[in-house]
């Protein structure tokens, strides 16, 4: 192993650049001048032979250091598909028989390693100076023709001299004096010919890889502090400029980075030392985010407390200041743009502000303004606040807002926009199962389930798209998961009454045919339950309601069932609330009758019978009851 004595910053391509403390392998020391080596980061090159020094370290270290290497050559292969180059062969090679020496006890380099001259001194008065042989060129500095190329370059009239360490004291003037021909002595960093025989170089595969292979030189040449939030700060920089959504912003500087940290290897560890906060500076719970000051932050204070005034100025009038609406169309605008790009914990510090005060002051003002085209822009409010984190939801869903809505969609069925958007809120303020107000039975009663089931099945006249009963269907299996027990279900309770429901029955099937809960819409929500499996369980507890669908349904219902209970594993939560519903199904349907892929059922029951473990207890306890009840049914006991 060798270690750089000084830095040395090459500009030609064939050569290494690097910094005082950086470590080598060194692959082949046969030039007296210049010598090839692997560094830290995996690269290739050139090292001038007075620049490095033999660095004592024990026999696991160059071990460590030349498995390292090692390691970067197959990297670099594999990014090739696997072929290596024969410079690559020859120098795994070399790298190979580096380490079997080691091993044996025979700590010599595997090539035979000349006695190295002593640096040379800057160039005195008289103005001698040492002639070095250039890099050598692109043949293999171990093929047999290396000799001649290097002899042949001396011979020519375009030599340079080897590289001068630079000196540890002041020597300003020694550099800066003329040789008696007249020529200025090079400096020790920018050897003449620099840009001559370029040399291969491996580049490091990516700024992670850098990172985690650069142990070794750390100790030397410490990291320039980071300073804590720079992430948080450069994401936000970039938003102002750019108006890209956090999330893009986030992204936009986590590429430049790589991207910079790849192309420039000085700086690779920086670069990925600042990105690793990525996990730190913008994790959930860290305090290293740009909140107070930040544009978005600024932004939504102002805007709240415009809207605030504006909600005052409708509680003193009576009519609508018509002038006032593309101002406040603006603001509400860009508050769902913010609400919906910025960092979500930006909006949250400000919405939470004095028990969400801002949110309550949003449903008055919602009360009071109606104008459609502010009205639709509220809505759309409402939807990026639900959005936002459950604690905002739940704010809307105890406000008033939920009563108005459903008293807004019955009196304005005309406005297809609007009613389509109430649905939606209606549907995202129910979706995640949380009691309501006993208040909000005053207008969620059973005559607005029936409004909807009407507009199911004959949507109003103006609903060109028939967007309004998939949302209506959406609206009815959201409020349905208030509901704990069927007996005291509005919603089962409209549906006996009516006894036919064809359009919407046919919905449902799609929806459960598809699998896919169209009320779980929040990534903060997904824990709630599954509002078809509820709906389907609801719908097969009572003979009555049972017989809205139709053999055909059933068949395919049970099918999706057979096929659920034979993929899902143990102490899955949909697995028993499936279990549950066919034993709903064979008590209060007709099953019996045509006993629709039975064998398949009693499969999956012995199954889950003879599981061990005790995440199989509650489906294993379902299965028994269904032996109890119905094991007549079935060829053999489970």
């Amino acid at each position: 192993m060798y270690r750089a004595a000084f830095a040395y910053q090459s500009k030609n391509t064939r050569a290494l650049s690097f910094r005082e403390g950086d470590h080598f392998t060194l692959l082949d020391g046969t030039d007296p001048y210049w010598w090839q080596v692997m560094d830290h980061l995996g690269q290739t090159g050139y090292v001038p032979a007075n620049y490095i020094t033999k660095d004592d370290l024990s026999n696991d270290d160059v071990i460590r250091s030349i498995d390292r290497a090692i390691e970067f050559i197959h990297l670099a292969a594999t990014e090739k598909g696997g072929s290596m180059s024969h410079d690559q062969r020859a120098n795994l090679q070399k790298l190979i028989q580096h380490r079997k020496s080691i091993l044996e006890g025979n700590n010599q380099c595997a090539t035979p390693q000349p006695k190295r001259k002593a640096p040379g001194l800057p160039q005195q008065a008289s103005g001698e100076h040492r002639q070095a042989p250039p890099p050598p060129t692109q043949t293999s500095p171990s093929s047999p023709n290396a000799a001649n190329i290097s002899r042949s370059t001396r011979a020519s009239s375009k030599t340079r001299s080897a590289p001068k360490p630079p000196q540890r004291k002041e020597s300003v003037k020694a550099r800066d004096q003329t040789d008696s021909s007249g020529h200025r002595s090079q400096s020790p960093q920018t050897p003449s010919n620099a840009n001559s025989l370029p040399i291969t170089r491996t580049e490091p595969s990516d700024v992670s890889a850098s990172h985690n292979h650069n142990e070794s030189s750390a100790s030397l040449s410490p990291l320039p502090e980071i300073p804590s939030g720079l992430l948080g700060d450069l994401v936000e920089r970039v938003r102002v400029e750019t108006n890209l959504s956090y999330d893009l912003s986030k992204l936009a500087v986590k590429t430049v980075l790589q991207g910079v940290g790849v192309a420039v290897p000085q700086v690779t560890e920086t670069m990925a030392e600042i990105l690793s906060s990525l996990t730190t500076d913008l994790n959930v719970t860290s305090s290293n985010i740009v909140i107070e000051g930040s544009r978005d932050h600024d932004r939504l204070e102002v805007i709240f407390t415009e809207l605030t005034a504006c909600k005052d100025d409708s509680q003193q009038r009576s009519w609508a200041l018509h002038e006032d609406e593309a101002i406040i169309s603006e603001y509400l605008e860009e508050l769902i743009s913010i609400l919906s790009d910025a960092d979500p914990r930006v909006c949250q510090a400000v919405v939470r502000k004095d028990n969400f005060e801002c949110i309550q002051n949003l449903v008055l003002y919602y009360q009071m303004e109606h104008r459609p085209s502010l009205r639709l822009l509220l809505l759309k409010t409402f939807g990026a606040l639900c959005n936002l984190d459950r604690d905002a939801l739940s704010s809307l869903l105890y406000s008033v807002l939920p009563v108005e809505l459903a008293r807004d969609m019955r009196s304005d069925q005309e406005n297809i926009s609007k009613l389509c958007y109430s649905s939606l809120v209606s549907t995202m303020l129910l979706s995640t199962g949380e009691p309501l107000p006993f208040t909000h039975y005053d207008q969620l009663h059973a005559d607005f389930i029936g409004f909807l089931l009407d507009n199911i099945d004959q949507p109003p006249s103006a609903d060109e798209m028939e967007q309004v009963p998939d949302l209506f269907v959406n609206l009815i299996l959201a409020f349905n998961l208030h509901f704990r027990i069927p007996a005291d279900n509005i919603v089962m309770k409209v549906l006996a009454e009516r006894k036919t429901a064809k359009s919407f029955s046919e919905k449902i099937m799609l929806l459960v045919n598809r699998g896919v809960d169209p009320v779980k819409m929040f990534e903060h929500s997904q824990d709630t339950q599954d509002s078809l499996l509820k709906f389907m369980g609801d719908i097969f507890s009572s003979p009555t309601t049972s017989d809205l669908f139709y053999s055909n349904d059933m068949k395919v219902l049970i099918d999706i069932v057979v096929r659920q209970m034979t993929d899902l594993l143990p102490g899955d939560q949909v697995r028993t609330e499936y279990l549950s519903l066919i034993l709903s199904i064979f008590t209060n349907t007709s099953y019996w009758e045509d006993c629709h892929r039975l064998a398949e059922l009693e499969k999956a029951f012995v199954a889950i019978a003879i599981e061990e473990g005790k995440e199989s207890e509650q489906d294993q306890m379902i299965v028994r009851e269904i032996q109890k009840a119905f094991g007549t049914n079935f060829s053999r006991t489970f």
